[in-house]
């Protein structure tokens, strides 16, 4: 397998087995990758995508499988998960849980910084905005179960992956630019998908069938998502942000679901805190280059930039 996993094809038979799929006749990797081992596996009765999570705990993928039954019955266009022989969502196979998807025809989202397709752009922001309509306030059982990628765990994860540079300069920097940031409590939440590049788009004449992997997915202000949409799709490495990208983000969004004139504010500051878990979870050599975004947001300053948008 070219995918990294600690799974081998000998176990894809095995991990059949639990399920009423017909036979195992092969598998395929996604070019779009992801974080868990996810594959393309044939059998005799049709294609189904095999996750098996690599590091993840069970409480994390019934919250994700929740979710997924929850939108469905919304008509949010997500796979369905699909029950294995004893009517569960999810089996364990090597301590591991793994779960099958629907298998969706379609093609991927392009690279916005490749091409810009305005589109395909309004059909991610309309998608996004519906999925927030859809789960204002619902948090499902397992929600706690979910890293919060807040704050205390940006700096967390900073002070894990990066221990050698919390006491220098680069580590004091960080550690004030996160005392900056502000969140009221008062912010709309619901559920944020947390990692919406193109690849997590599966479009079919021009409309999305599936939105996928929400493994990142988890309960929050829903602002966080909105600067996802800019981090991703608005802002192309190493250079700053496309304005005109930006307003229209915030317009498209805006038309399905009506950003409060705190949410706009503060919008600013998901924005900085999706670049410091960025720098949180690279390596060292990515510092400069993302330090570079937040110096530019640091120079427009909160209120220049809700001007903006």
């Amino acid at each position: 397998m070219s995918v990294k996993t600690t799974i081998s094809e000998t176990d894809l038979p095995k991990i059949l087995v639990e399920y009423d799929l017909g036979e195992y006749q092969g598998f395929k990797t996604f070019a779009n990758g992801a974080g868990q081992t996810t594959l393309l596996l044939e059998t005799s009765t049709g294609k189904f995508v095999l996750r098996y999570y690599e590091n993840r705990p069970l409480k994390h993928v019934l919250f994700e499988v929740q979710l997924f039954c929850y939108l469905r019955d919304k008509n949010f266009p997500v796979p369905a998960v699909i029950k294995n022989r004893l009517g569960e969502f999810f089996s364990v196979y090597k301590e591991k849980p793994y779960i099958f998807i629907e298998f969706i025809e379609g093609e991927h989202g392009k690279n916005p910084n490749d091409f810009f397709n305005l589109a395909e752009a309004d059909e991610v922001i309309k998608s996004v905005a519906q999925m927030h309509n859809l789960t204002t306030n619902y948090s499902p059982e397992y929600f706690k179960d979910r890293e919060p990628f807040d704050v205390v765990y940006c700096w967390r994860e900073f002070e894990k992956k990066h221990p050698y540079l919390v006491a220098t300069e680069k580590g004091k920097w960080f550690k004030a630019e996160l005392d900056k940031l502000e969140f009221p409590a008062t912010l709309p939440k619901g559920l944020c998908h947390a990692d919406l590049n193109y690849g997590n788009f599966l479009f079919k004449n021009g409309k999305i069938v599936a939105v996928l992997d929400f493994d990142m997915s988890f309960y929050t202000y829903f602002i966080y998502d909105i600067a996802s949409l800019i981090y991703w799709w608005a802002w192309p490495p190493e250079k700053n942000f496309e304005e005109n990208r930006v307003t229209q983000i915030v317009s498209e969004y805006s038309k399905s679901r009506e950003l409060t004139a705190e949410e706009q504010v503060h919008i600013y500051d998901a924005l900085k805190l999706i670049i410091l878990l960025g720098i949180s979870w690279s390596e060292e050599g990515d510092f400069e280059n993302e330090k570079k975004k937040i110096e530019f947001l640091n120079s427009i300053g909160r209120e220049g930039f809700n001007k903006k948008i």
